[in-house]
């Protein structure tokens, strides 16, 4: 059946086949109609048109215009990358910041539970178990924070 078709269609090419353009109505009464048609308009005129000159023109428009818009378009896609990779490289710096911040916070966190554990091994007597929940609460402040 394709096969058919591709045949039918290589055989019988549409551009070569006669388009008539019949206009109805009077100029000046404004209720002029125009309808196309592959058979000769009812007591039309014929004018022959020479379709080799105006197809080209039509193909050369077609070519420029869309080859302008291409332009226009990988202009605007790459603007818009653009915006895109520099949105990016911001959050890759603000999540840098953060992560620089928050490693510099735990490092100090770890000091000070380190410190307060030094200080709860050497603590004696009434100190000692103020100098334990202080260690105590150092670890858990670093768990929370640092995880």
């Amino acid at each position: 059946m394709r096969l058919l078709i591709c045949v039918a269609m290589l055989v019988f090419p549409l551009s070569a086949m006669a388009v008539y353009k019949c206009e109805q109505g009077k100029a000046g009464s404004g209720t002029k109609s125009v309808t196309y048609s592959d058979t000769p308009c009812q007591g039309g005129k014929s004018v022959v048109i020479d379709s080799s000159e105006n197809t080209l023109s039509v193909v050369h428009e077609t070519g420029d215009s869309r080859l302008a818009h291409q332009k226009e378009e990988a202009r605007r896609l790459e603007q818009e990358r653009h915006r895109r990779e520099a949105q990016q490289d911001k959050e890759a710096m603000k999540f840098a910041r953060a992560n620089a911040a928050k490693k510099k916070t735990c490092a100090r966190l770890a000091q000070k539970q380190k410190w307060r554990e030094e200080d709860a091994a050497k603590a004696v007597g009434k100190n000692a178990e103020r100098a334990r929940l202080t260690a105590r609460r150092a670890a858990e402040a670093y768990q929370l924070e640092c995880g």
